[in-house]
């Protein structure tokens, strides 16, 4: 007998974290395997070695650039300003771009062109005697460190073997990029201190703080030999795929913009994390005058305000994200960007230096904790196809953040100095504290609201309780996948076993949904409306329950279905641009309370499944040639198959992307009702891994099975595999290759 579907119901509840079905490994082990792959070793010291550099030129420059206008203060503030704009200036102007072209083409050799440029331009630097020939080459060296930035950050899944550890390796990221900024800011203390000790080494008259920039310029030639070292998998695959699109790089750009602006939840990650770095622009931009003239301190102790604030970023990214695991990541994200704001007001009132110090210390950690949960929540919410640009917007938007700081900050704080019961410096400073917790407030709320669209939507819930004895398990996938071959043979299977299986399909499986069917995928149909195909397929799909499929799981049978109402989601929703949520609550009435127990995923890409329904079409055509009608053959099975590719198949690859995009984005916000299986391997495989993964439905038998249909551990580490793949977003749709010719198909 079949198993009771209400043990689905029954499950222990469903965890954020993903334990409901993969088992997470713990911190430390994770940072073990990681850091034990050659691979990933090397990727994680090429970006130490550039992050440290990017700081010492920093520290250096900012340093070096005023002391350049001599005497006249008025003129370094100016000079600083100036080169503060010529450093984030490129991100604003060539950020988007830079994200097209590290998805466009290949990220390592991207990655080691622009370091082996920065290390000639840093040179170049380092030897100017002339302040604007300085701007202009600070300006060349950023453009080359927006695409180093874009290819950088996007070319890291790849070098990260298990996907359960993604979460470890931003952390490590995130600590590589913002974590060496004490490190680089002691680093050119020490370099100066050093040339200035020797300095009877040095050619007469070297500023010490050239020196540093040197040492910056070499550590870029060593990132680079570093890099070239890595072997990104999958990368041929995916600038191949990137070579045959017949997009440009301006459509590129407007498809990757358009795919943000269409999830809210990454509007609302990106645009909280930007306001904090406004806010934190304010207070670097502020934090010298701040300590000199509102606290009388002397210059140094900036630095040791500065390296505090530093040392506890350190700490939150290192120390305080693990502990935060246990907790939902994007509220507590949320909350750490409030608190930024909030301490950062604290700073702006207090009247000691002595109580700013561990309120800096405090603000850092705060910053470290958010930075890389804001960056980890993005990376799972984002898709290769567009993970760069995804990134280079992010990079872009948060820097014109810091660009309006750094300008406003200074001149607005002089402006209006005398005008306000605090001073202008502690005025701007509350200010900046303020935008900081109100976005990181309204990213609170607006994540929340998601999460509850997001939840009514996917979760496809009864409009009458469940009163049937029966299972029902459904297929899905992009077109090609293998669903038919899969049903037949898990029917064979469950038969096996001692099951009743009714097997079926959609669009159709009832007399009047095959009339539908043959209206919805005739591809001599050319201007339907794509409300008007939904409407028909969520008829269909009403005749279709009311006359087999209820009818059969109150019989107590095993129902297999070819696509269900998942289908319609991703097909009608996704791809066509319906609202989900209108899709879902017209196929709520026509289900009236009949829904999935399990849902089978074969996850295949997109191109390839193109290519199998091409050679499908070739084949019956061949077929055809030899029948009595030359237009329709019986197929072995329930149903008949048509020659040409019908309406569904026909739709260009962008179409299949998009529903292939949605099933992924249905599957990991429904873990407990899907069962994900790679459907790149042989048939045979497939199967097993299948029947593995329907276990917590219909338990395995312990004996009595047919030879070569067992079932065995590594089939469920499949399974367990593809769904942490699922959920970290590590869907690379360009390598897979099939072993075997497909099955027969049914469409959408």
């Amino acid at each position: 007998m079949p198993s009771d579907p209400s043990s689905f119901l029954d499950r222990p509840p469903h965890h954020d974290d993903g334990s409901d079905d993969v088992a997470v490994p713990s911190t430390g082990s994770a940072y073990k395997a990681l850091l034990s792959n050659r691979n990933y070793r090397l990727w994680f010291a090429s970006s130490f070695i550039s992050a440290l550099g990017d700081w010492i030129g920093f520290a250096a420059l900012t340093a070096l650039v005023p002391a350049l206008e001599g005497a006249n203060a008025q003129a370094g503030l100016f000079a600083l300003g100036t080169l503060l704009l010529m450093r984030l200036l490129p991100n604003v102007i060539f950020g988007p771009l830079g994200g097209v072209i590290a998805d466009r083409y290949d990220r390592k050799r991207l990655i080691v062109i622009t370091d082996i440029a920065r290390f000639v331009l840093f040179l170049a630097v380092a030897f100017s005697k002339d302040i604007v020939a300085l701007f202009a080459l600070t300006f060349l060296v950023e453009i080359f460190s927006v695409v180093f930035l874009s290819a950088k950050d996007a070319s890291m899944p790849s070098v990260v073997e298990d996907k359960a550890h993604l979460s470890e390796a931003n952390q490590l990221n995130l600590l590589v990029s913002y974590g060496t900024l004490p490190l680089g800011a002691a680093s050119t203390f020490i370099i100066a201190a050093l040339a200035t000790t020797f300095d009877g080494l040095l050619p007469e008259g070297t500023d010490p703080l050239r020196v540093a920039l040197v040492v910056d310029a070499i550590s870029y030639l060593f990132s680079a030999w570093l890099m070239s070292r890595v072997d990104l998998p999958g990368e041929r695959e995916r600038r191949a795929e990137a070579a045959e699109s017949d997009t440009n790089v301006l459509q590129e750009l407007r498809d990757g913009l358009e795919f943000i602006r269409g999830f809210p939840l990454l509007r609302a990650l990106i645009s909280g994390m930007v306001g904090v770095f406004f806010g934190a622009g304010l207070i670097v931009s502020l934090g010298s005058p701040f300590v000199q003239s509102t606290l009388d301190r002397p210059e140094s102790d900036w630095t040791l305000l500065f390296t505090l604030v530093g040392v506890g970023l350190v700490v939150g990214i290192a120390g305080l994200v693990p502990l935060m695991r246990r907790f939902d990541q994007e509220k507590s994200f949320t909350g750490f960007l409030a608190a930024v704001g909030l301490i950062a007001g604290v700073i702006a009132v207090v009247p000691t230096f002595e109580l700013v110090l561990p309120l800096g210390f405090a603000l850092g950690a705060a910053a470290g904790v958010a930075v890389v949960q804001g960056y980890t929540l993005l990376h799972e919410h984002t898709v290769d196809e567009t993970r760069a640009r995804t990134f280079a917007l992010f990079y872009t938007l948060t820097r014109v953040a810091l660009l309006l700081s750094f300008v406003m900050g200074p001149y607005v704080a002089g402006s209006i100095e005398g005008l306000t019961p605090l001073s202008g410096i502690r005025t701007m400073l509350l200010a900046g504290s303020l935008v900081a917790a109100w976005f990181g407030l309204r990213a609170r709320v607006a994540i929340g609201q998601m999460k509850a669209e997001d939840a009514d939507r996917v979760t496809i819930t009864s409009t009458v309780p469940r009163q049937y004895a029966g299972l029902f398990i459904t297929f899905e996938g992009v077109e090609g996948a293998g669903k038919s071959t899969q049903i037949r043979l898990l029917a064979e299977q469950l038969e096996a076993e001692g099951h009743e299986v009714v097997v079926t399909r959609e669009p159709g499986g009832a007399p009047i949904a095959e009339r539908i069917r043959k209206l919805v995928l005739d591809p001599s149909v050319e201007d339907m409306g794509d409300r008007t195909e939904a409407l028909l397929i969520a008829a269909a799909r009403a005749d279709h329950v009311d006359k087999l499929i209820r009818p059969a799981l109150d019989a107590g049978k095993v129902v297999l279905c070819d696509r269900f109402v998942d289908s319609s989601l991703a097909y009608q929703g996704h791809a066509r641009g319906l609202e989900v949520a209108d899709v879902r609550e017209v196929n709520k009435w026509a289900v009236d309370g009949v829904n999935a127990d399990a849902v089978v995923l074969l996850r295949l890409d997109p191109r390839e499944g193109l290519r199998r329904v091409e050679e499908r079409a070739e084949r019956n055509r061949a077929e055809a040639r030899h029948s009595l009608t030359g237009k329709v053959f019986e197929l072995p099975g329930t149903f008949t198959e048509q020659v040409a590719k019908d309406r569904m198949e026909a739709q260009g690859l962008d179409f299949h992307r998009k529903v292939a995009r949605g099933f992924l984005d249905l599957a990991r916000q429904d873990r407990r009702r899907y069962v994900v299986v790679d459907a790149t391997a042989d048939s045979d495989v497939v199967a097993r891994q299948v029947r593995a993964g329907l276990n917590r439905w219909v338990p395995l038998p312990v004996d009595d099975v047919a030879p070569g249909r067992e079932v065995d551990i590594t089939d469920v580490e499949a399974a367990q595999v593809e769904a942490a793949r699922i959920e970290a977003d590590d869907i690379d749709m360009g390598t897979a290759e099939v072993s075997d010719p497909p099955g027969e198909e049914s469409s959408a």
